[in-house]
């Protein structure tokens, strides 16, 4: 795997804010400001079509800065607001989603969310209080956690939003003189999506693969299932090594694309960083395994404290906490259905 752009390559490692730039004929990215954040950016796309509109691929989190940002960034290609023809928003993050509602209003632009994340946020379910006695939480950090998941839940709430199309597997955006194609890749969230441009061999991954972060999983309201299997599923239908419906010949094919995610910076090697998150969770589901096995008492939050963690278990406070806890209740499940099969 390599980045792409040196630009946002050195700005995912110095902390700053990447400028927008070209990325094929008719395409760029920019970088939109996230304060306060465990990542300081999102990256936005602008997309040309034939006739000169302008098609916005997550527009990133509602401010007058980074408003002002995007206006900026229509006039240096040569557009203006009444040219944005629609935005298309991966997954109902504020991060990605949050701007959605402002352009609509100022440009009259539709905008498209996969069906379940509209589900999900009709439900007002996108943030749901993590179970803290059932993962047997020490006292002593539940009200940390506690005050993290309601300043989760105060930021990402707002006025009910209802996108103007709701997205299916395989639709075709109305982008004229290009071929956009969705993939529906849960796990992040339920109504999770990537886009997939042939032509220019492209993929716009979102959050579900990142090139140096392991997305967290199932944060987008309850599901059915376990959110942790659907995204591994996901990843290996992105990879070409599925077996659903999602991996056809051509999907094969997108592991050669690069890739165009939602945070950090462009890359080559889509199919490696593919290949490295799998293996990251299958070796987390068989941590998790031994920890079942060998510990006293096996609950949530004693096999998380167990287990690996990138930034050391003593220094995960706050999200980076819930969803360690999160993710581990979901290996927990997967080693339970493994071991009923």
């Amino acid at each position: 795997m390599q980045p792409t752009s040196e630009a946002q390559y050195t700005a995912a490692q110095t902390g700053g804010l990447p400028p927008l730039e070209s990325v094929r004929d008719g395409v760029w990215a920019l970088g939109v400001d996230l304060p306060n954040e465990h990542v300081p950016y999102t990256l936005s796309y602008l997309v040309r079509d034939s006739g000169g509109g302008i098609h916005l691929i997550d527009p990133g989190m509602d401010s007058d800065e980074n408003w002002q940002s995007l206006l900026a960034a229509l006039a240096e290609i040569g557009n203006a607001p009444d040219d944005v023809a629609s935005v298309v928003v991966t997954h109902l993050h504020h991060d990605h989603l949050g701007m959605a509602e402002r352009i609509r209003r100022a440009t009259a632009a539709p905008v498209a969310l996969h069906r379940l994340d509209q589900l999900a946020l009709d439900a007002g379910e996108r943030n749901v209080p993590p179970p803290l006695a059932a993962w047997q939480v020490p006292d002593d950090r539940r009200a940390e956690l506690e005050a993290s998941a309601a300043a989760a839940a105060a930021q990402s709430a707002g006025p009910p939003f209802s996108a103007d199309q709701r997205l299916e597997h395989d639709d075709i955006l109305n982008v004229p003189g290009r071929s956009l194609r969705v993939l529906w890749t849960p796990g992040h969230t339920n109504g999770h999506i990537c886009l997939v441009d042939d032509a220019a061999r492209l993929v716009f991954t979102g959050d579900h693969v990142l090139p140096t972060i392991y997305p967290g999983v199932g944060l987008g309201g309850p599901t059915e299932g376990n959110p942790l299997a659907d995204y591994l599923d996901s990843l290996a239908a992105l990879g070409g090594a599925g077996d659903d419906i999602r991996s056809s010949a051509s999907v094969r094919d997108i592991r050669d694309y690069e890739a165009l995610p939602g945070h950090g910076y462009r890359f080559s090697g889509l199919g490696e960083r593919v290949d490295d998150i799998l293996s990251h969770h299958r070796r987390r589901t068989d941590e998790v395994a031994a920890a079942l096995e060998t510990l006293a008492n096996p609950s949530v939050w004693n096999i998380a404290a167990s287990l690996t963690w990138s930034a050391g278990w003593a220094n995960l406070s706050g999200f980076m906490l819930r969803s360690a806890l999160a993710q581990t209740a979901m290996h927990m499940d997967l080693v339970s259905q493994r071991s009923a099969v």
